[in-house]
């Protein structure tokens, strides 16, 4: 059978890279405090925040974590004057805040379906008024994704070791496969290249890396940030109001821009496959292309490289009932029939604990 390899945020991760969305929070907000700690203030298209009682001598201009950063603004909260300019960024400043974790693709969606339920119930004066407000989250969303790129472009450059035990699996499950005509594609939802460092342990050569999303600092592949969950309920009733801003940062529309997805497709009905999923979440932002894969009549089987938090506990139950999501109703058996489990799976990296 060919070999498909999904590779997701959790492959970085344990390569100690920091990529998660609260990562670039964070950096962000430390940007802020640093302007804010030599100027005085710091404003952009998203909030601004400046002394509200003159200067303060040795200001914090860096948090560690998402909870200091909480503190500094807690302790100084009656020196300082916060204005949010989006409502979007308000709610990702609120999640980090109050839980210290945050999906911005989600809550873009969510924020976009909202508008669409006021426009369905008539709670804007008039069409033009939502058609405005739809823009204005466009807008700041592109910003947002500026950002990211701008932080992510600093992870990227960090250096990257291999971790051992990703490099056994290498050799172990995609090194040497025993028909030379063999498929193997490493769909990487990842911008970061992490996954090169292990491609020389591949001796069969019928191998590509396909970045589904888009590669930094890669001008023809350039990524594709949004949501991807045509299956939700509200997705055709969006698509059906008369206004493209709606669907501007849906995934599907990204993937015109280039034949990676076609690339992809073509994978899928070429022959009977097999799924590894390394590192991948399978949440609801990428449903739409993980229900395609799923539900594919040429997928055989599952394989899930679980992510072990402790000698007696991962998270590969947890895998599994994200992976349920993207079954349809009628296709739950053939779930359980096609999902490797827990005896048969590793962990992605053994816990050293």
């Amino acid at each position: 059978m060919n070999k498909l390899i999904l590779i997701g945020n959790g492959f970085d991760l344990a390569h100690g890279l920091k990529t998660k969305y609260n990562d670039f929070i964070l950096w962000y907000f430390n940007n802020a405090l640093k302007n804010l700690a030599a100027k005085g203030e710091f404003s952009d298209q998203l909030f601004e925040i400046s002394f509200s009682h003159g200067r303060l001598i040795n200001f914090p201009s860096r948090a560690t974590s998402i909870t200091q950063f909480k503190e500094i603004l807690e302790h100084k909260k009656d020196y300082l004057k916060i204005r949010f300019k989006c409502g979007l960024f308000k709610i990702l400043f609120n999640e980090t805040i109050e839980l210290n974790w945050v999906d911005i693709e989600s809550e873009y969606y969510s924020y976009l379906k909202d508008l669409y339920i006021k426009l369905e119930n008539r709670s804007f004066k008039n069409f033009k008024n939502i058609e405005e407000h739809v823009k204005s989250l466009n807008n700041d969303f592109e910003f947002i994704k500026v950002k990211l790129q701008e932080y992510l472009n600093t992870v990227e450059s960090s250096e990257k070791s291999q971790i051992p035990d990703i490099a056994e699996h290498f050799k172990n499950h995609f090194s040497t496969v025993p028909n030379p005509h063999t498929q193997i594609m490493f769909l990487n939802f990842n911008y970061t290249s992490t996954i090169e460092i292990y491609l020389k342990y591949l001796n069969h050569k019928q191998y590509t890396v396909n970045y589904i999303h888009g590669k930094l600092k890669d001008a023809s592949n350039p990524i594709i940030f949004g949501y991807g969950d045509e299956i939700d309920s509200y997705y055709q009733k969006i698509e059906n109001v008369n206004n493209k801003e709606y669907l501007k940062n849906f995934k599907s529309f990204g993937y015109s821009i280039n034949s990676n997805y076609q690339n992809f497709s073509g994978f899928l009905d070429r022959d009977s496959f097999e799924v590894y999923i390394m590192g991948h979440s399978c949440g609801l932002s990428d449903r739409t292309m993980l229900n395609k894969i799923v539900e594919h009549k040429n997928c055989r089987i599952i394989k899930i490289f679980y992510y072990e938090r402790s000698n007696t506990e991962n998270d590969f139950i947890e895998k599994t009932q994200e992976l349920s999501r993207h079954f349809s109703p009628d296709n739950k058996g053939r779930m359980r029939d096609i999902i490797e489990p827990l005896s048969n799976s590793l962990p992605l990296v053994k816990c050293k604990a």
